[in-house]
């Protein structure tokens, strides 16, 4: 996203997360510096020295504020850029999410811990940026622009064409209508701000059923993608989503830091991930 040699700071909310701690660990790989909330930082800084082999020299680019997403100071501290207190950082990455959970109902038989996570913490994220405008003057980063924040979804949410194999209708449309209805509303926040120009824009990863298994390697994910808002004329001719079943944490957290992070040019849009 970056169009200097200088690489941009990054925010992670959510990232001891399969998908998010993967991309926090390909960048600080590659020399980015970063900020991260988490409510147990040394879970966050166990996860990446660990799983993702990270050593003491690469995670000192790495500040981990201690907090909560629902909480707007705590969020502002993770906001601001590591390199210049005076900025915003330049990107940042939601990779917040639930744990799910089963209840009683034949309607809706799978809820999450938290029901509204994503939707509160989107809100919270977007307050903090405001009141660090509002409070204390920052607001924009390094470049003179404000952030582009890139969030994880899902597939089965999106008002275009079908991303999702018919036979998975029943999970996604039954089983999963609770957390997919705080992903959809996690999404509409994000169109009304970029609508609004509190963000610079925004890029939606939506990947499909999510699995633990070893990386099959960024090659082999195959990306489809939808302009997030509809009706802008003179835009490049969306592609569509592409069709599949599942798709690994890693791989979703490894594309998204080469494709989005450090290649860029998937602003405003949503795009489907699968193998």
């Amino acid at each position: 996203m970056s169009t200097t040699t200088t690489k941009p700071t990054l925010a992670f909310f959510g990232a001891t997360g399969g998908c998010a701690s993967a991309t926090l660990a390909s960048a600080l790989k590659d020399g980015y510096t970063a900020t991260a909330l988490a409510r147990t930082p040394s879970k966050l800084t166990n996860l990446l020295s660990t799983t993702h082999s990270l050593s003491t020299s690469t995670l000192n680019n790495l500040i981990i504020h201690s907090g909560n997403v629902k909480s707007v100071t705590d969020v502002k501290r993770a906001l601001i850029s590591p390199a210049n207190p005076s900025h915003l950082v330049s990107t940042i990455i939601f990779g917040v999410g639930g744990s799910p959970q089963m209840q009683a109902s034949i309607t809706k038989p799978c809820t999450l811990d938290d029901p509204h996570v994503c939707e509160m913490g989107m809100s919270t994220v977007l307050t903090a940026l405001r009141a660090l405008s509002d409070e204390d003057g920052i607001t924009t980063t390094a470049a003179g622009t404000k952030p582009v924040i890139v969030t994880i979804s899902t597939t089965g949410i999106g008002a275009g064409k079908r991303d999702v194999p018919l036979a998975l209708y029943p999970l996604y449309h039954w089983m999963l209508q609770i957390p997919h209805a705080d992903k959809k509303k996690m999404e509409e926040l994000l169109f009304t701000a970029a609508r609004d120009q509190r963000i610079a824009d925004f890029v939606i990863v939506r990947p499909t059923l999510l699995t633990d298994g070893a990386p099959k390697g960024t090659a082999k994910v195959r990306a489809g993608w939808e302009w997030g808002m509809q009706g802008m004329e003179g835009r490049q001719a969306q592609k569509g989503p592409e069709l599949g079943w599942t798709i690994g944490r890693t791989d979703v957290g490894a594309w998204i830091f080469e494709e989005v992070i450090r290649n860029g040019g998937w602003e405003g849009k949503c795009v489907s991930l699968t193998y």
